[in-house]
Order: C-alpha cells, then sequence, then structure tokens
C-alpha cells in the first residue's frame, strides 16, 4: 500500500510540475525576464572577451552543481544513493523524470525525433554538474580506510551485538542493547567492527546505520535531534524529503513576515509527533526492505545527563513497539543512570577492566631495542632500576588511552631514547593523560627547591580536595616509584612509624632528572629541551676513545671531550657523566696505549686549570668494576706514563700534579672498599722521584706548589709516600734557590712573582707539611 501510494503521489507531482511549468513559460513577463537575462549573460560575456559557449556551460554546469547540493539538503537525494533506485520507496527525483519525460514527448512530436544530440550536447555541462559530487562521494568509498585498531573485548562483544541483531527471535520486534564501560574502552570500536560485519553479510533487510553523538545536547531539544539524526541517517538510502521541514527558525522568520510568506509557511511546516513520525518512519523502513540501528553515545557526557535520559527513555521505550528500528545505547557504568537503562534496554554487554601489562612490556621491548639495552646498562653501571608496568596500567582505563600514550611515547621517543629513563617517561605521561591533579602536585614537588620533609597524610591534605575522590595508594605509589617516600625519616625523628615525603633518597644516576634540570624539563614537555647535553653524545665519544677505530677518530673524539670539558655550558654535564660510567668504559674498553697517552696528554693541556684538574680527577675509579689487567691499567701503574708524564711538565698547572696522585689513589683499598691490593704507592713515588730528579726550575715549582698547598686531601696524599722518598723531599725543597724556580712557581699560581721572604714562607709551609706527615 505504502508503495503504491508512493508512486502515485510522485507521477503526479510530475504532472503538476509540468503543467506548472508550461503556464509559466506562456507567461509574458517571465518571458520578458529570461530574454533580459539572456541578453544580460551574452553583454557580459562579450564585454569580457570571454566565449559565450565557455560561459554558458561554466554556468550549467554551476546550475547542476546547485540543484545536486539543494536536492541534497532536502533529502530528495543523497550522494551515496545517487546511482541506487529503491523500487519499493522510489525518489523524488522520479517526479523529476517524470517531468522530463512528458517535456521530451511533446518535444518529439514538434521535432519528429525523441532525443537529438544537439540537445544533449546542449546540457552535457548540466548533466556533469549533477554526477560531479556523487562521483566523488563513489571514488571516495572506492578508496581503503585503515580499519579501527581492536583487541579481544573489543571482538567479544562485537561478535555479542552482531549475534543479538541476528537473532530471529528478535527480528519481529525493536532491539534494544546496552554497552557499559569507562570512556575510551572499545564500546565505537565494537559497535562498528559488529555493523561493519552485519553490512558485509548483504543480506535483506539492508542495514542503515545512524550513529548518534549526544554530547552537548541540550535536554530540551535531545528528541528533535535524534529524529533529525535518523532522517539523515535514512537519507543514505531512500528520500526522506516527506518527512523533513525548514528548520524551526526559518518558519519564525517567516510567520514574521508579509501575508503571502506567511501562508507559504504554513505549508511548509508539518508540525507531527515524534510518536506519529516514528510510526511513518517504521512503515517506511518495512517498506523499503531496511532496518535501521541507532547507536546513541555520550549522553552521559553532559551536565544534565539525567534528565537528558529521562527525556529520551519515553521515546526509545516507544520505539520497542516499531518492527525494523533497533538501538543500541552506549555510556559509562553510572549508578544513578541504573533503573532507567535496565528498563529501557533488556540486553546489557559490559566491558571488563582491560589490563595493560603485556602492551606496556611490549611497548618497551619495541622502542628499547638490544643497542639501546646496552647503552642504558653501560651508562648505569648496571644498576637496577625497576619499571612500574603495574602502576602505568593502574592509570590507563581504557585501549583509548594506551593508544594514544603508546602514539605520545613513540613520537617522543626519537629524541628522549637514551636521554631519560623509558618508565620515568611513561609513567608521567600517563599521570598527565589520565591523572592530572597527581600530575600537577607531583611537579609542583619537583620544582619546589626549599621543600624538605612531609607526612604523606598532610601531604595528600595539602595538594589533594577531597572532591578528586583518589586513591591514596596510588598516590603513595607514584611518589614511591620517583624516591619520594621515606618511612625512617619519621623514625630517626623519635615520631614513630610514619610514611613521609622527602626528598633525601632520590637517585643520583646519569639520567635522574633530580640531578638535572633539563631532564625534568624535557620528561615534562616531551621534547629534548636541551640540544648540548644530550648523553648519548658523551657516550659515544667514550666509545669512540675506546674502540679499535683509526687513529684519527679516537684523536678527534678526545678533542670532542676536552672541548666539551672546557665549554662552560657543557662541563659539568661531560665530567659528570665520565664520573660516573666514562671512567669504566676507559678504564676497561682501550684497546691501545697511544690513546691512553694521548687522553692524559689532552686533558693536561686543557686551556683552562680548574677544569683540566677536574677532567683529571674524573679518572679515579669508582668501584671495583674495572680490568686490572687492562691496557689503561697497566700503562697506568708502568714506568712509561711516569716519563711520558715528565715530559708534559711545562703544560702542568697548579693543580695537575695534584690530580695525577689523586688518580693513583683512588685505588687504595680503603677508598675502594676491597681487600685486593694494587700496588698504587710505586707509580706516586715513581713519579715524585722524577721530577726530583728533573733539576729543573719547573720541576722544582711543581713539587714546592704540591707540598706547600693547603688543599684538605694534600697531607692524605703526601702519607701514601715512604719516609725515604718524603725525607728526599724535604732536602730537595731546602735546596730551592733558583730565581727561575721562584719565576715558575709565579707562572703556575698565577700570581706576581713572590719575594725572597714570601717565597722562603713558601718553603717553610712545604716543609712543615712533611715534618708533620713524618711525626706521624
Amino acid at each position: 500500500m505504502v508503495t503504491f501510494s508512493r508512486y502515485t503521489t510522485l507521477i503526479l507531482y510530475g504532472v503538476i510540475t509540468y503543467i506548472l511549468f508550461l503556464i509559466m513559460s506562456s507567461v509574458t513577463i517571465i518571458q520578458e525576464l529570461l530574454l533580459a537575462w539572456t541578453n544580460l549573460l551574452q553583454k557580459t560575456f562579450n564585454a569580457s572577451n570571454f566565449t559565450p559557449s565557455y560561459g554558458y556551460a561554466t554556468l550549467l554546469f554551476l546550475a547542476g552543481f546547485a540543484v545536486n547540493k539543494i536536492a541534497d539538503n532536502f533529502s530528495i537525494y543523497n550522494s551515496k544513493r545517487y546511482w541506487q533506485f529503491n523500487w519499493r520507496y522510489p525518489s523524488l527525483m522520479l517526479s523529476v523524470t517524470c517531468t522530463i519525460a512528458i517535456w521530451l514527448f511533446f518535444e518529439s512530436r514538434e521535432t519528429g525525433s525523441l532525443i537529438s544530440l544537439e540537445l544533449v550536447l546542449l546540457y552535457l555541462p548540466l548533466i556533469a554538474g549533477l554526477v560531479f559530487l556523487p562521483a566523488l562521494e563513489l571514488l571516495k568509498t572506492r578508496i581503503e580506510t585503515d580499519k579501527p585498531k581492536s583487541n579481544d573485548s573489543t571482538q567479544h562483544i562485537a561478535k555479542q551485538i552482531e549475534e543479538t541483531l541476528c537473532y530471529e527471535k528478535n527480528k519481529a520486534k525493536s532491539t534494544r542493547i546496552l554497552i557499559c564501560g569507562p570512556f575510551g574502552v572499545g564500546k565505537t570500536t565494537a559497535i562498528n567492527l559488529a555493523v561493519d560485519k552485519l553490512k558485509n553479510k548483504k543480506e535483506l533487510p539492508k542495514l542503515v546505520h545512524c550513529n548518534i553523538d549526544l554530547w552537548g545536547v541540550e535536554a530540551e531539544s535531545i528528541i528533535q535531534y535524534v529524529l533529525d539524526e535518523v532522517l539523515i541517517a535514512l537519507s543514505s538510502e531512500i528520500d526522506m524529503c516527506k518527512f523533513r521541514s525548514l528548520p524551526s527558525h526559518y518558519i519564525s522568520a517567516m510567520n514574521a513576515g508579509n501575508t503571502s510568506s506567511k501562508i507559504f509557511a504554513a505549508f511548509m511546516h508539518k508540525p507531527t509527533s515524534p510518536d506519529a513520525l516514528l510510526k511513518s518512519l517504521s512503515d517506511v523502513i518495512n517498506t523499503a526492505n531496511l532496518r535501521l540501528l541507532v547507536t546513541i553515545q555520550d549522553l552521559d557526557r553532559n551536565q544534565k545527563a539525567l534528565d537528558s535520559l529521562h527525556a529520551l527513555a519515553g521515546l526509545l521505550d516507544r520505539l520497542e513497539e516499531l518492527q525494523g528500528i533497533d538501538y543500541i545505547f552506549a555510556g559509562e557504568n553510572r549508578p544513578e543512570f541504573s533503573d532507567t537503562l535496565l528498563r529501557i534496554c533488556p540486553i546489557r554487554f559490559d566491558f571488563f577492566i582491560p589490563n595493560f601489562i603485556k602492551q606496556i612490556n611490549e611497548l618497551e621491548s619495541e622502542l628499547i631495542d638490544a643497542d639501546m639495552q646496552e647503552y642504558y646498562q653501560r651508562a648505569l653501571l648496571d644498576q637496577y632500576i625497576p619499571g612500574c608496568p603495574q602502576l602505568i596500567n593502574q592509570l590507563l582505563p581504557s585501549f583509548r588511552a594506551l593508544h594514544t600514550l603508546e602514539e605520545q611515547i613513540k613520537s617522543a621517543w626519537l629524541e628522549l631514547g637514551g636521554e631519560v629513563l623509558f618508565y620515568d617517561f611513561v609513567l608521567l605521561q600517563a599521570l598527565k593523560n589520565n591523572n592530572p591533579s597527581i600530575y600537577d602536585a607531583l611537579i609542583v614537588l619537583l620544582n619546589n627547591k626549599s621543600f624538605k620533609s612531609q607526612p604523606l597524610t598532610e601531604f595528600i591534605a595539602d595538594n589533594f580536595s577531597p572532591d578528586d575522590n583518589l586513591d591514596k595508594e596510588l598516590i603513595k605509589s607514584c611518589l614511591d616509584y620517583f624516591h619520594l617516600i621515606d618511612i625512617f625519616k619519621a623514625i630517626e625523628e623519635g615520631k614513630g612509624r610514619e610514611t613521609n615525603v622527602s626528598k633525601d633518597n632520590v637517585p643520583a644516576h646519569v639520567l635522574s632528572f633530580y640531578k638535572y634540570e633539563h631532564i625534568i624539563s624535557s620528561l615534562i614537555e616531551g621534547r629534548l629541551t636541551t640540544k648540548k647535553l644530550k648523553q648519548k653524545h658523551v657516550f659515544e665519544t667514550l666509545n669512540k676513545i675506546a674502540s679499535g677505530g683509526s687513529r684519527y677518530i679516537k684523536n678527534q673524539a678526545i678533542t670532542d671531550l676536552c672541548a666539551a670539558v672546557e665549554d662552560n655550558e657543557t662541563s659539568g654535564f661531560w665530567l659528570e657523566s665520565i664520573k660516573h660510567y666514562g671512567w669504566h668504559i676507559l678504564y676497561n674498553e682501550i684497546k691501545d696505549e697511544a690513546t691512553v697517552k694521548q687522553l692524559f696528554e689532552k686533558a693536561i693541556n686543557v686551556r683552562s686549570p680548574r677544569k683540566s684538574l677536574e677532567l683529571l680527577t674524573s679518572f679515579i675509579v669508582k668501584s671495583e668494576q674495572f680490568d686490572p689487567e687492562s691496557v689503561f691499567m697497566k700503562y697506568l701503574l708502568s714506568e712509561r706514563i711516569i716519563n711520558d708524564l715528565f715530559e708534559q711538565r711545562t703544560s702542568f698547572t697548579r693543580g695537575t700534579l695534584f690530580a695525577l696522585l689523586k688518580v693513583y689513589k683512588g685505588f687504595s683499598p680503603r677508598r675502594r672498599f676491597s681487600s685486593e691490593q694494587i700496588d698504587y704507592k710505586i707509580p706516586m713515588k715513581n713519579l715524585i722521584l722524577q721530577f726530583i730528579d728533573g733539576k729543573d726550575s719547573v720541576s722544582e715549582a711543581i713539587l714546592l706548589y704540591l707540598f706547600s698547598n693547603d688543599a684538605d686531601d694534600i697531607p692524605d696524599l703526601v702519607s701514601a709516600l715512604d719516609i725515604e722518598t718524603l725525607n728526599k723531599v724535604r732536602s730537595f725543597i731546602v735546596n730551592i734557590k733558583s730565581k727561575d724556580t721562584r719565576a715558575s712557581y709565579s707562572k703556575i699560581v698565577k700570581r706576581p712573582e713572590a719575594s725572597d721572604s714570601e717565597f722562603e714562607g713558601i718553603k717553610n709551609d712545604a716543609l712543615k707539611l712533611i715534618s708533620r706527615v713524618l711525626r706521624f
């Protein structure tokens, strides 16, 4: 009955339209207007030197394009179904076709032929304008799009939705499904997977999917919004102009106008109740052999979500009796919605709380390959730094949150890899994305230089609102990972066992953001904020020095190292790196003695005396992790280094000899907490004796400065020398009388040359130190 009524109506529209055009074309004033318009166009084309045929073709193309857009906006046809014809419920385009057919019939009686080639060529641009947008849409559908990422849970829910909608007993009436789960868990993906599978089955009735996002829609207009979206979705398959009216504000404007516009508004305005509209839609959907699936999402994010749900619940309730219209309601688990949703959605599927530990570990394995892993192990000297995949898993509420985090980490890791710890970065980024209150409190704490200690309960009370409803154990776990929890501090202060927030136990390795401000800023911003302070550059330079590459590469690397130490901006960063792990590479991996010799030579010749001293003292061993049989060790304990260092004496500054002796003193068992004996005293003695035997002013000045220096470490260094050597030094200093020595001493200390009395005072200070050490 609906099909017959539709055909009859559309054919009648076509006949009436032809009669109206016939009448209007015979009206004199309209003929005059058309003639004036033609003359105006002819004049315009002639004045602009534009070929009239091209001009008319362009206008016809634009006219076809405009007709296409108008018809699309009024749901007469849709670009997605332009090539389709639903014989059960034809489009209004049937009326247009009928009008054209009648016109061609009468034209053929006059011309003697139904369609002339001249007529086709004349209106070819118009046809091109009409098919332009549909052709683009057809091309778009041919291009393959990426499928959404899914997981086991999403695929399981999608399968349940598909099976429920395909269940024969459910097809007799409306199927109502509720999908519950946190934001981003995969509800939309599950729906889309189910819809794609149902569409791919090519079964009848054909499925039409209408996805409605109600985020931001007011409760008062929610019913009309849903109906409009339903009509838009159905218009992709069948003509919906019967159910569409002008927007309400257009009608109001027309009612406010003159009498003719009010009359026109009366015809255009078709007040219909939602129930009546849905009943008519249901009849049309069944007639056209379609099945409408309405998915309603994000209603729970609105401020007046409960009011919106109550307004919508009545409409969804009434859908139950309408065949051919199913709906899925997707939202979070909200207790205030439970009773209403249970009434309108008897079928419910829930997403379980996801566990992402496996994905987090896979992300770590993907980004930290074997080379990167080796780099971290060597830079941290195999120091164990635990990860926190379980903690990060607690912060990720959904697969969407996981995918967002993965994309952020992967893009930033290209720059940050090797400069920060993986889990430091991932945890901070997860907090930033999903728990900004903990993130903000943590950043404030890290930036607060004056913070010392505070009980955890007070810290939580000061930094978090009760409205945040945060898990205190989660806060404690985050602080504990960043070494900001100290249980024993309160015990030491006599307050009993109490958990405190404190910075006393923060790590001091080279990748610790407590040590370098640029690391914390890089972690916060997700990019390397200081290009000159790159730990991987330090590591690669040290590796070049120690590698078995060419002599040129090694020398260049040593030069780069010394230049970085001389640079005020990078000096501290490089020296700390050498002290932490660089010494280990130099001691264990240098393959030839010439490289060690070159290293000491360049370090002695660093222009700044202070930085030369710091570079040399950075070579002091820090642990037992060195090979006593390495090339570096053999050279360091040999006679050759004594001669090589002595040859460099003219480049010595006031701290050079002191630094070299400290390198040897570093092998003291007391310093290394080891019973293994390294005979470090012999090279120390030989170095001193070499300078005594030098018998030149430079050697005398260097020794005099060493023993007259009032640095705290001097007595400890001098005590490593045996009595015989100390007596030789004392005799040597007593016999220093050369004016050249005084000049050399002045050059070393970078002061004006001392007077006789001042120089004797310097000698006496040195002799007093030796006497004091000899007494003990």
